[in-house]
């Protein structure tokens, strides 16, 4: 089980060029920006307060959804606390479903399925979180450490919550969220290119707390 934990560890550089390596700079229309307020009757309301559902949350794709985060305000250091549900929107998009699927949410690979990250705040602007996965046996193992802070983005430098994976290992992988709505945040995430710039952003959505901080296993 070590050795199994150590592969997964040694793959999650590879798992972050990977799926930042075919992500396309995004533009979005008024009409992916705009959307409209959830109906009453919606199955899965992400929050009491939130406008937001799961429903309209998957029905994003890659380009909405970093055209989108472009728009957001940073999270909070604060508010993030805990560990939280990821999900990669990828509505009408079958390759890269079927890409993001087979690497990010296959219980049998040796990464694991991906069930989202945890955070926790140490100062007013800094903290720091892992990512946690699923295998077969039912095992969670929770991994792939990062240090966090407020600061400017990398892509567009706006304020933003960064996540520095490179604080823990050897990666030039960085995450960063913003807000969209009540518990309900999009990231995306670039490792540097060989000239010294970012790499096109990846993207992800993540929804919480659903439960408290445990802390990695590194």
């Amino acid at each position: 089980m070590r050795l199994h934990r150590f592969l997964v560890l040694a793959a999650l550089p590879l798992l972050a060029l990977a799926v930042v390596a075919c992500s396309p700079q995004a533009e979005a229309t008024d009409a992916d920006l705009a959307g409209e307020a959830p109906p009453e009757d919606a199955s899965f309301p992400l929050s009491a307060k939130g406008a937001w559902t799961m429903e309209r949350l998957l029905a994003l794709d890659h380009e909405s959804t970093v055209a989108l985060w472009k728009t957001l305000p940073a999270a909070g250091m604060a508010e993030l606390d805990g560990h939280y549900q990821g999900v990669i929107p990828n509505a009408g998009d079958h390759e890269r479903q079927t890409r993001t699927s087979d690497f990010m949410y296959a219980e049998d690979s040796v990464r694991g399925y991906w069930l989202g990250k945890a955070y926790r705040p140490l100062a007013e602007t800094e903290g720091e979180g892992y990512n946690r996965w699923r295998f077969p046996d039912g095992e969670i193992v929770r991994n792939g450490r990062f240090a966090t802070r407020m600061g400017p983005s990398l892509i567009d430098g706006q304020p933003s919550y960064i996540m520095d994976y490179s604080a823990f290992s050897d990666t030039t992988l960085v995450d960063e969220i913003r807000k969209l709505d009540e518990g309900v945040y999009l990231g995306v995430g670039t490792t540097e290119t060989e000239d010294g710039g970012r790499s096109a952003p990846g993207h992800f959505a993540l929804v919480g707390p659903t439960d408290e901080w445990v802390g990695a296993e590194e």
